[in-house]
């Protein structure tokens, strides 16, 4: 390989070819676009936080769920909040079920709906006494 050629940028890191980027909507926008259950639980996570979601000064947020094509993998009820800070641009996720605990990555997510269908498919034995 010549000089300038390759997949690896100058430190040694793969390049970033494909960055995925959410469509760019506003906060109202995005709640309206959600389900019946999206609603209900993005009603129960405002009415529980102290300040309501995309109220923070230095950032901005649209919330999502299983029907947004990037979310489709979110079970019903569950959200997903975008926010993003308007000085460095970074993202931040948060994950909300639908009782409105908040979860910080897909990964904890994915645990949760383990441990529940877990405990789902586990036959409870009843014992019958018989005087």
């Amino acid at each position: 390989m010549e000089k300038g050629e390759g997949s690896s940028s100058p430190r040694g890191r793969p390049k970033r070819s494909h960055i995925r980027k959410t469509e760019v909507i506003s906060y109202e926008k995005s709640v309206v676009q959600l389900s019946k259950e999206g609603r209900q639980t993005h009603l129960v996570v405002d009415r529980a936080r102290k300040t309501p979601l995309n109220t923070h000064g230095r950032s901005y947020s649209t919330v999502f769920d299983n029907t947004s094509p990037q979310y489709n993998w979110l079970r019903s009820g569950w959200i997903v909040e975008e926010r993003r800070i308007m000085l460095t641009g970074r993202l931040y996720r948060y994950y909300y079920d639908p009782i409105g605990q908040v979860y910080g990555t897909r990964y904890e997510v994915e645990q949760i709906w383990a441990y529940i269908d877990m405990n789902k498919n586990k036959k409870k034995h009843e014992v019958i006494i018989i005087d």
